[in-house]
Formats: C-alpha cells, structure tokens, sequence
C-alpha cells in the first residue's frame, strides 16, 4: 500500500506541475485556464457542443457558456447547424484560426519537445497507461460519491 501510496502522489504533483504550467501560460497570454483549454479543445478542426467540451475537459458549463459568450462577440467562434437545436455545435472562425494559430504555435512546440524528450526515455504506452488510470480515477470517486449521497 505504501509504494501505490506515493506512486499516486507522485502522479498527482506531476498533474499539478503539468496544470501549474498550462496555468502560467494561460496568464502569460492575459487569459483564464479555462479558456485557454476551451481553445485547445477547438483546434482539432472539428465542431463541439458546449456539453462536449465541459464533459471531456472538465470544465463547469456555466464557465464554458460564460467563454463561448466572450469568443462569440470576439469573433473567435460561430455555432453551426440549426438554429433552434437543443446542443449547436461550435466551429472556429477564420479570425479564431488566426488567433489560435498565433496563440497555440509556441505551445505546440514546446509540447512537441516535450513528448519527444519523454518517448526517448519511456515507452509511449504511458500515455495509455495515464489514460487508464484517470478514468479508473474518476470511476472510483464517482463511486465514492454515489454512496455517501
């Protein structure tokens, strides 16, 4: 129980690290966390409803409305398909592309150096291995949740 102990802390001071610096860098280029993530979200080219975003990157929708509000009247993003549909889908506009382009470029690389670095060290199954443990993660505290309810 003790080396599983530390393991996970060591996992989670890593996250915190890893979240610290997406943190920074968000407050470098004068925006919120959130939004940043919100951004990164959208950079996949393909379009997402505001549930989708909040449910797969954890974020509050009340934060995602109060975001998709902003890059709205910004011009950043535009809702496609109809317009009385319960969930719109969310697409980038050209002056978003533009934005994110600028904005996530620097980002990408760093990122792309340092995936590099650590796929010369361990094996790329990590990635999966992360995966794996944070749904086993939420599965169990959304257990634990059910029954102290």
């Amino acid at each position: 129980m003790d080396e599983n102990y530390e393991r996970v802390r060591r996992i989670m001071r890593a996250t915190n690290r890893i979240d610290g610096v997406y943190y920074l860098l968000a407050r470098h280029y004068g925006l919120n966390e959130n939004t940043l993530a919100f951004l990164y979200a959208l950079d996949d080219g393909k379009p997402h409803s505001q549930k989708e975003i909040s449910d797969e990157w954890l974020i509050p929708r009340t934060t995602i409305n109060s975001i998709v509000k902003k890059m709205i009247s910004d011009g950043y993003i535009t809702f496609t398909g109809e317009q009385h549909a319960k969930e719109k889908m969310i697409l980038l506009t050209e002056k978003g592309l533009e934005y994110i382009n600028r904005l996530l470029n620097g980002i990408y690389l760093a990122e792309e150096r340092a995936i590099v670095d650590t796929l010369e060290n361990y094996s790329p199954e990590f990635v999966e291995a992360l995966e794996h443990f944070s749904h086993c993660l939420r599965t169990g505290f959304d257990e634990m949740v059910k029954k102290e309810v």
